[in-house]
């Protein structure tokens, strides 16, 4: 045991910027039959509804989005370009769309029996959906559930200070919209250009 403060439902049931924010420095924890892994989160992006062009949730619901428009702090995991899953949870009051997309992190522990991981480097969605094992299998989980499979740790060793704030790296739509949060300097972090470094904080959203 850690002795460290899980994310509760009144953490996800907050604006999606925020959220992303203050998931920077968080840890992750992914529970199996043979172990478990944790991993501190170190790049996170966040994606409105209606409001954003660059969300799955812009439209409306859908088969594959329903869970976006469910209660907050639940798994949205979805397959990127057909080639590797992308890990989320949803934030917000239930009906308004919204998700955090986790897009990196540094493995910290590998519980004994689980699967040995080739890189402590989680560097992008893709990387980090491996690395800790998660699948589409796991859309929907309730990361706030007692017995989760999947649960979020709060922020303990990173200042609020040391998470930069840029745009969302990839896209065509909502590209100015500044979500994306980071650790600053660390070595799983995409590239990118335009950077700043907020101060402590919820972020606004800026579009």
């Amino acid at each position: 045991m850690t002795g460290a403060e899980r994310c509760e439902r009144e953490f996800f049931d907050r604006a999606v910027d925020d959220v992303a924010f203050d998931l920077v420095g968080a840890v992750v924890v992914v529970r199996g039959v043979e172990g478990s892994r944790r991993a501190l989160i170190v790049e996170t992006e966040a994606y409105g509804g209606a409001d954003d062009p660059a969300s799955h949730a812009f439209r409306g619901p859908t088969p594959r989005t329903a869970v976006m428009f469910g209660p907050a702090g639940h798994l949205y995991v979805y397959r990127s370009y057909g080639l590797h899953w992308c890990m989320n949870v949803v934030t917000g009051p239930g009906g308004v769309a919204s998700a955090v997309l986790i897009r990196a992190a540094e493995l910290e522990a590998v519980e004994s029996g689980a699967d040995a991981v080739d890189s402590a480097t989680l560097r992008g969605p893709g990387n980090l959906t491996r690395g800790l094992g998660v699948t589409g299998a796991d859309s929907g989980i309730d990361c706030c559930g007692t017995d989760a499979r999947i649960y979020f740790e709060r922020r303990r060793s990173v200042a609020a200070d040391l998470v930069g704030q840029s745009k969302r790296i990839g896209l065509t739509k909502g590209e100015d919209r500044l979500s994306r949060y980071y650790l600053i300097g660390h070595r799983a972090v995409s590239a990118t250009r335009g950077a700043k470094k907020p101060g402590p904080g919820p972020r606004p959203v800026e579009s």
